[in-house]
C-alpha cells in the first residue's frame, strides 16, 4: 500500500470505532482496548508487539493534545495494514504523560506498518492534528451517533484541509 496518499477516512473501519468506551478509566486501558479493536479487524499480527511500539513512541514525547484529545500511535512490524481505532468517552479519563497529560474524551490510536515511509507516517499524523484543532470537527465527533457520522465528519474535514 502506498501510504503517501493515505487518508484517515480510508483506514478507519466500523469495527475500529467505539463511541462509548464504557469502563475505560486510564490511558493504558484505552490503548489496550483500542489495540484490541485493531487486532479484531486483522490489522495486527501481534498486539503486544504493537502496543510496545506505542509505549516506545510515548517516551519520545506526549501524544495528549489540548481539547480532550489523545493521538497515541506506533509504527511496527506487527502492523499488517495501516489502521486507526477511534474511541470516544463522554465522561473522559485521565491520560497521563510525563508532562502531566489531561482528561481525554477523543482518542485516535494509529497503527502504521514499519514499511511506511517516515514522511507518509508524519503526514497522516499532521492531517489528523490539523483536523482536531477545529472546534466544529471535535463537536461533530462528540455528537456522532454511529460509524457513518464519524466518517462523514472526517471526510468533511479532509475536504477542508485540501482547500
Amino acid at each position: 500500500m502506498d501510504s503517501q496518499y493515505l487518508k484517515i477516512s480510508e483506514v478507519i473501519r466500523p469495527g475500529t470505532i467505539d463511541l462509548e468506551m464504557d469502563g475505560i478509566t486510564n490511558k493504558n486501558e484505552a490503548i489496550n482496548y483500542l489495540a484490541g479493536l485493531l487486532e479484531q479487524e486483522n490489522l495486527l499480527t501481534d498486539k503486544a508487539e504493537y502496543i510496545e511500539s506505542v509505549y516506545y513512541r510515548e517516551t519520545l514525547g506526549p501524544t495528549y493534545m489540548e481539547h480532550f484529545i489523545a493521538i497515541p500511535h506506533g509504527k511496527s512490524d506487527a502492523v499488517r495494514e495501516a489502521g486507526i481505532a477511534f474511541g470516544r468517552s463522554c465522561e473522559g479519563f485521565l491520560y497521563e504523560t510525563p508532562e502531566g497529560g489531561g482528561i481525554a474524551k477523543l482518542v485516535f490510536l494509529l497503527a502504521i506498518p514499519n514499511r511506511t515511509s517516515a514522511d507518509a507516517y508524519m503526514a497522516v499524523l499532521a492531517q489528523l492534528a490539523r483536523l482536531l484543532v477545529h472546534d466544529e470537527f471535535r463537536e461533530s465527533l462528540m455528537a456522532a451517533k454511529d460509524y457513518q457520522d464519524v466518517v462523514n465528519a472526517i471526510v468533511d474535514g479532509e475536504a477542508l484541509l485540501e482547500d
